[in-house]
């Protein structure tokens, strides 16, 4: 498995750009920008393209390691969008296209390089593990801030 995961870490690596790009598309396609809400399109997709990396670049570490920097990107995330202002429904928004982009390339991947079912399935419970643990420390931290200053 760990060459099936090198592939899908490269992959995600070299296109989190173009990936970045496809997921703001389609958040804003479906939620369109309120008015008085702040957003900056370059920000928000290098924003994107960052986080694609790492989840990337993550899945080849420890798992102790692998958790530990997700944490701490999902923590920070959180308090970056209680800095602006953010609501958690819109910070949640990329949320949704994140994992269907991520769950794409692994089956496009997976039909390139011929993986077994159980090999595509194993990747894709990979992924969505850690995004699950990004999405909740994220919700965790948003809450626990806003609980704290009321």
């Amino acid at each position: 498995m760990n060459i099936i995961q090198q592939k899908l870490a490269e992959t995600l690596v070299n296109q989190a750009p173009s990936l970045a790009e496809k997921i703001i598309s389609r958040r804003f396609e479906k939620y369109p920008v309120k008015e008085n809400q702040l957003y900056d399109l370059q920000s928000s997709i290098d924003y994107i393209t960052k986080f694609v990396q790492l989840v990337g670049s993550s899945l080849l570490l420890s798992p102790r390691v692998k958790e530990e920097g997700l944490k701490v990107w999902s923590i920070h995330t959180a308090q970056y969008a209680l800095q602006y202002g953010q609501s958690l429904d819109i910070a949640m928004q990329p949320n949704l296209f994140i994992r269907s982009e991520l769950i794409s390339v692994i089956a496009k991947l997976s039909e390139e390089e011929g993986y077994t079912v159980k090999e595509t399935i194993r990747l894709v419970q990979d992924i969505n593990q850690m995004l699950d643990l990004c999405f909740h420390c994220f919700t965790e931290t948003y809450m626990e801030s806003i609980l704290q200053a009321i």
